[in-house]
C-alpha cells in the first residue's frame, strides 16, 4: 500500500523505504522514469542479501567463542605445565626437607627462570644439610620432627637402656700410632654404629673411641633392653669378623657396658646448643660397667635391671656383686654370653657351676666356692672371672673375714 500511495503521489524524486509484510522484511525503492507517469519500483526481500551476512556473522561469533574457550584451555594447560606443576614439585621437595629426608630431594628444571632458581636453591640447601648428617643422627632428627619435639631444653624421666662401647687399651694404641689411628678408629666406629642402628638404637655421641647409644627413645620400645643386648653382641661379632688389629697385629678388643633404668632423656644443654641425650645414675652405672670389664677380663657386662628385662631371651652368668666408683651400694652384675637359641646360647654347665660357686662365696662357704671355681677352670679353661673368684676364696680360706665382711667388690676406678 505504501508503494501504491507513493506512486500515486507522482513523486519526482527517488523514494526508498523498508516494508514488512507477512512477517518478512523488504527493501523497497521507487525511481521516477523520464516517461510521464512512469516509475520503476524495486522490491527486494532483506533475506536475499542480509541472510549470508547474518550467517557469516553467526559463524564468526561462534568461531570466536570456540577460539576463546580453546585459548583459555590452552592457557590453563600452559600455566599448569609451566607454572603449577613445577611449583607443585618444588613444594614436594620442601616437604622432603621438612621431614629431613634429604636424600629424596631433587632439582627440577623449568622454563621459568624464577622456578628453576628456587628449585636449585632448595637442592643446594638439602646438599648443605646432608653434610651435617655426618655430625647428627638423621633418624633421630626425623623422629623428633614427626613427634613435634621443639628444639629447646627439656626432657622427661623414662625407663631406657644405655650402652657404652670402648676399645681396650686405646690410650696406648693411639700414642703408638699417632694420626695413623684415624682409619682404624673410623672403621671401628662404622661397625659399632651399624650394629646400633640395625637394632633400633639411637647413637648419642662419640667420645674419642667410646660410643654411647641408648634405646627406648625417642620412639618407645618395649624390648629396649633386649635390643641393646643384641646390638652389643652384634658389635662384638662385627669387630671380630672385620679382622681389625692393633699395631702389634693383635685383634682389636672392645669392652661394652649396658644398664637399664629410669633416666632423664631429652634436649639437654643451653638455648645456643642442645644435645638429645640421656643423663642420670643409670647412665653412670653403664659407663662404670664398661670399665669393670677390665677388672673381670670380660667383654660385655650388663646391670641387673637389664638382665631382668631381657631374661628368657639372653644367656648370662652372674659375675659378682660390685659397688662401682662413686657408689657404696652394691648390685649384681652379669656377663652377657649370648642369645637364647643363638651363639651356642643355652645355659652351659660351666655357667651353672660358676653361679653355684658364687652362691657358696656369698654364704661364706669359701672352701666349697673354691672347689666350684676350680671346677669351672677345668671345664672351660682360662676364665678371668673364675680365676679372680678362686684367688679371693683362697685368701678367705686362709684368713676368715670378720662379721662386717660383705660379698661386694668395690671398684676404685672409673
Amino acid at each position: 500500500m505504501a508503494l501504491v500511495k507513493a506512486g500515486e503521489d507522482g513523486r519526482k524524486e527517488a523514494w526508498r523505504s523498508r516494508l514488512t509484510s507477512g512477517g518478512a522484511a523488504y527493501e523497497v525503492a521507487l525511481t521516477p522514469l523520464p516517461f510521464p507517469g512512469w516509475s520503476l519500483a524495486t522490491v527486494i526481500p532483506e533475506a536475499e542479501f542480509l541472510g549470508p551476512v547474518e550467517t557469516t556473522l553467526r559463524r564468526l561469533i561462534l568461531g570466536l567463542a570456540i577460539g576463546a574457550v580453546l585459548a583459555a584451555l590452552a592457557s590453563a594447560m600452559l600455566a599448569r605445565s609451566v607454572i603449577a606443576a613445577p611449583l607443585s614439585r618444588v613444594v614436594g621437595e620442601l616437604r622432603h626437607v621438612e621431614a629431613f629426608a634429604l636424600e629424596q630431594v631433587r632439582r627440577h628444571p623449568s622454563r621459568l627462570k624464577e622456578i628453576a632458581s628456587l628449585s636449585g636453591a632448595i637442592a643446594e640447601m638439602a646438599a648443605g644439610l646432608s653434610a651435617f648428617r655426618k655430625f647428627i643422627p638423621a633418624d633421630l632428627v626425623r623422629s623428633l620432627l614427626r613427634q613435634g619435639v621443639e628444639a629447646r631444653p627439656g626432657g622427661s624421666m623414662q625407663e631406657l637402656s644405655v650402652m657404652f662401647v670402648d676399645i681396650a687399651g686405646f690410650t696406648g694404641l693411639s700414642e703408638r700410632l699417632g694420626d695413623r689411628v684415624v682409619p682404624l678408629l673410623s672403621r671401628y666406629l662404622d661397625l659399632a654404629s651399624e650394629a646400633v642402628v640395625a637394632n633400633g638404637g639411637t647413637i648419642d655421641k662419640f667420645i674419642g673411641d667410646a660410643v654411647m647409644a641408648f634405646w627406648g627413645a625417642p620412639q618407645p620400645q618395649a624390648d629396649h633392653a633386649l635390643r641393646c643386648c643384641r646390638a652389643a653382641l652384634g658389635c662384638c661379632r662385627a669387630i671380630s669378623a672385620s679382622g681389625l688389629a692393633d699395631d702389634l697385629g693383635q685383634p682389636l678388643q672392645i669392652r661394652i657396658g649396658i644398664n637399664s633404668g629410669r633416666m632423664l632423656v631429652g634436649n639437654i644443654g643451653s638455648e645456643l646448643r642442645l644435645n638429645y641425650t640421656v643423663i642420670g645414675d643409670a647412665v653412670n652405672v653403664a659407663s662404670r660397667l664398661e670399665g669393670a670389664n677390665k677388672s673381670y677380663g670380660t667383654q660385655i657386662l650388663i646391670g641387673e635391671a637389664t638382665e631382668r628385662l631381657a631374661r628368657g631371651a639372653i644367656v648370662t652368668r652372674e659375675i659378682d656383686s660390685i659397688a662401682v666408683y662413686g657408689r657404696e651400694e652394691g648390685f649384681a652384675v652379669y656377663e652377657l654370653v649370648g642369645l637364647v637359641g643363638e651363639d651356642g646360647g643355652e645355659t652351659q654347665d660351666w655357667i651353672v657351676r660358676y653361679e653355684q660357686g658364687l652362691a657358696n662365696y656369698r654364704a661364706r662357704r669359701f672352701a666349697a666356692a673354691l672347689a666350684d671355681f676350680e671346677a669351672v677352670l677345668n671345664m672351660r679353661g682360662p676364665d678371668r672371672p673364675a680365676e679372680l673368684m678362686r684367688d679371693r676364696c683362697r685368701q678367705l680360706v686362709e684368713s676368715a673375714p670378720d662379721v662386717a665382711w660383705r660379698p661386694v667388690a668395690a671398684l676404685t676406678t672409673k
